[in-house]
C-alpha cells in the first residue's frame, strides 16, 4: 500500500473516523497498532511474523537490561545487538554474500553444485531494526525506561515512517504515548502532507524513466546527457525519500505525533559533514551516535578519527543495500569526510575565510566555489549509488568527468518533447529550492494564506496532478532499503 493509491486513502479515512469515535487513550492505540499492522501486512502478510518476533523479543531483552544487575546489563546488551543484527545480516546480506562466494569460487576454479537460495527482503527490517538497536542502547545507558508493552508495539510498528523512515529514537517517540493525543486537522499538515506529493508524484515520477533509460545504457549517450541524467537522479532521489519524509510527518502530525525532520536542503551543503547533517538526518545523526562515537569518534588521534570516519561512511552505504555500488559509495563519502578534513587544517583554508584578511567579495567567490565543486562531487557518489553494475557505473564515472563535448543528442531515443519536459522539471525543481531557501518552508508561507488564496492553490495543484501523474506509480526509492 503505498500513500499515492486510493486504498491508502481510504484506508487513512477510515482510520480518522474510528479514531474520532474513540476517547480511551489505550482504546487508541490499539486502534493505531491494529492499522500499522494491516499497512505493513499489505505488502506481505509473511513479513508481521518477523515485525513481530523483533517487537517481542526486544521487548524482553529492554526489561532484562533494565532489570538485570550492573555486571549483567552488557551481557543482556550485546546478546540483543547480535540477534538483530544477525537478522538484518541474514535477511539483507545473505543473496550478497552467497553470490560472491560462488564467484569467488569459480574464480578458483571450483564450481559449486549447491542450488543457490534466494532470501526476500522484508520490507522496513533495515528502519526498525535500527530502532530496536537504539531502543537497547537508550536502556542500557538508562536514558530511557522500557514502557508498557502497547506503547512499545506502537512505537516498532507506527505505519507513517514504518517502511521508510525517518528512523526515530525511542526518547523522543515513546514520551509522547504518555499523553492522549488527538486528531489535527491543522492546515500546516494537509500543506506538508501536499509538497511531499508535488516531490514525490510530480518531480520525482517524472524524472524515473529518463533517469533509468540513461543509467541502463549509459555508452549509449554522450556526456551531456550523462550529465543531466546525474543532476536528474540528485533531484529524483531527494524529492522521492524528502517526498516520503514529508508525507509521513504530515500524517502522524494529523494523528497527533510528531516525527523529527529528515531533510534540511541538502544541496545547499558546501561540505561533506555539513551536507550530512542535513541529507537523512536520523540515518547519519543515529550512525554518529550508536556507531562513530562507540568506536571512538574525534577522541584520539588523528588518524583513529579517519578510521572511524571511513569506516561509519561505509557502513552506512552498506546499510543502503546489499551491493557493491552501496559500499563504493558509503566508502567515497568517508573520503570526502576525511580530504575535507585535512584540508581544513591546512593554513590556506584559514587564511581563505578568515574575515581580517579576506574581502567579502573574494569569500563570496570563494563560497561559490565551495558550493560547486561540493555539488559535483555529491552528483559523482549519486552515480555510484544509482548504477549497481560496476562496469556500467564505470562508463558513466568517465563520461561524467571527462567530458566529450558532444552535444549532438538526435535520434538517441529520447524524444524531444520528453527531453524538453526534463530540463523544464529541473529548472523548476532548482527555482522552487532556491525560493524557499531564502523564504521559509512551503506550509509554513502557506499556511498563513487565506481560504481563497488556498483553493486556488489546489485548483492549480489539481490540474498540475491531472496532466503530470505519470502513467505507472514507481514505489518510494527507500522502500526496497
Amino acid at each position: 500500500m503505498i500513500f499515492q493509491s486510493i486504498e491508502f486513502l481510504i484506508f487513512f479515512a477510515s482510520l480518522l473516523i474510528v479514531l474520532l469515535l474513540i476517547k480511551n487513550a489505550n482504546g487508541k492505540k490499539i486502534l493505531l497498532i491494529t492499522f500499522s499492522y494491516i499497512f505493513y501486512a499489505w505488502w506481505n502478510p509473511a513479513f508481521i511474523a518477523l515485525l513481530l518476533f523483533s517487537t517481542v523479543v526486544n521487548y524482553w531483552f529492554g526489561h532484562k537490561i533494565y532489570e538485570a544487575k550492573p555486571e549483567r546489563k552488557k551481557f543482556f546488551l550485546i546478546l540483543s545487538l547480535i540477534i538483530n543484527l544477525l537478522l538484518l545480516g541474514f535477511f539483507k546480506y545473505f543473496n550478497f554474500f552467497q553470490s560472491n562466494l560462488l564467484l569467488l569460487s569459480e574464480l578458483w576454479g571450483y564450481h559449486s553444485s549447491w542450488v543457490s537460495i534466494n532470501v526476500i527482503l522484508p520490507i522496513a527490517i533495515s528502519f526498525f531494526t535500527f530502532e530496536v538497536i537504539s531502543y537497547n542502547v537508550d536502556v542500557y545507558k538508562s536514558e530511557i525506561k522500557p514502557p508498557s508493552a502497547l506503547d512499545f508495539f506502537l512505537f516498532i510498528s507506527f505505519f507513517p515512517r514504518l517502511v521508510a523512515g525517518p528512523i526515530v529514537r525511542p526518547k523522543d517517540f515513546l514520551p509522547q504515548l504518555q499523553k492522549d493525543t488527538k486528531v489535527n486537522f491543522e492546515v500546516r499538515n494537509l500543506l506538508l502532507i501536499t509538497r511531499g506529493f508535488v516531490k514525490k508524484i510530480i518531480i520525482a515520477d517524472n524524472l524515473s524513466s529518463f533517469v533509468d533509460t540513461i543509467f541502463t545504457h549509459p555508452s549509449n549517450y554522450p556526456s551531456v546527457v550523462i550529465w543531466i541524467a546525474a543532476i536528474a537522479f540528485a533531484i529524483q532521489i531527494y524529492c522521492d525519500f524528502s517526498g516520503y519524509t514529508d508525507i509521513a510527518r504530515g500524517l502522524a502530525l494529523t494523528l497527533g505525533y510528531e516525527l523529527p525532520l529528515n531533510f534540511d536542503r541538502p544541496y545547499f551543503a558546501t561540505a561533506p559533514s555539513e551536507f550530512w547533517k542535513r541529507w537523512h538526518i536520523s540515518l547519519s545523526s543515529w550512525l554518529r551516535d550508536y556507531l562513530y562515537i562507540p568506536l571512538g569518534g574525534n577522541r584520539k588521534s588523528n588518524l583513529n578519527t579517519y578510521r572511524n570516519l571511513f569506516i561509519t561512511m561505509a557502513l552506512g552505504g552498506l546499510w543502503h543495500g546489499a551491493n557493491w555500488n552501496f559500499l563504493i559509495w558509503g566508502a567515497l563519502h568517508g573520503l570526502l569526510q576525511i580530504v575535507y578534513r585535512l584540508c581544513h587544517k591546512t593554513r590556506l583554508y584559514s587564511y581563505l575565510t578568515a574575515k581580517t584578511t579576506t574581502s567579502v567579495i573574494w569569500r563570496k567567490a570563494y563560497n561559490t566555489f565551495s558550493f560547486l565543486l561540493f555539488q559535483y562531487l555529491v552528483l559523482v557518489t549519486w552515480i555510484t549509488f544509482r548504477i549497481t553494475d560496476i562496469s556500467k557505473m564505470w562508463v558513466a564515472l568517465k563520461k561524467f568527468i571527462c567530458f566529450d563535448f558532444d552535444f549532438n543528442i538526435k535520434n538517441m531515443g529520447l524524444g524531444s518533447t520528453n527531453f524538453f519536459n526534463i530540463i523544464i522539471i529541473i529548472c523548476t525543481f532548482i527555482t522552487l529550492h532556491t525560493y524557499f531557501f531564502k523564504k521559509g518552508n512551503f506550509e509554513d508561507l502557506w499556511s498563513k494564506a487565506g481560504i481563497v488564496k488556498l483553493i486556488l492553490l489546489y485548483v492549480f495543484l489539481g490540474v498540475l496532478f491531472f496532466f503530470l501523474w505519470p502513467s505507472t506509480a514507481p514505489a518510494f526509492i527507500y522502500f526496497q532499503f
